[in-house]
């Protein structure tokens, strides 16, 4: 008897890079676009954009740079600071990249942060 365990959705694993978007992607991401645009992020509209579940987030990390001409996590990156702009980052990539990044942040430098590397491979 074989078991699996579904880490992530069927969308990060069938490799199709145009998956059925749908207008309501279409609206996030366009909301994504709203949040950051001129001086200042409107963080409360951002996070309402990109706090979905990882089906929904990986199609907009997938349809953000065609539809807008940036890529989703750099704009995140260049709007958001600190923790939470970590935080904004990791939300705006699918969970597999997510996931690797976390991995090399916890990897990274002198030492290891077992913690870190405890909650994402355990």
């Amino acid at each position: 008897m074989t078991t699996t365990i579904d880490l992530y959705p069927d969308i990060v694993l069938s490799g199709d890079l145009s998956p059925d978007i749908g207008p309501e992607i279409d609206e996030l991401c366009d909301e994504i676009k709203k949040a950051c645009k001129g001086f200042g992020t409107d963080e409360k509209r951002l996070i309402k954009a990109l706090a979905r579940d990882q089906t929904t987030r990986t199609k907009i990390a997938m349809h953000y740079e065609p539809k807008h001409g940036k890529n989703l996590r750099k704009l995140v990156d260049k709007e958001c600071r600190g923790d939470f702009g970590q935080a904004m980052e990791l939300l705006a990539v699918p969970p597999d990249v997510a996931e690797a990044n976390l991995i090399r942040k916890a990897t990274k430098g002198a030492g290891t942060n077992e913690k870190l590397l405890y909650t994402i491979i355990c």
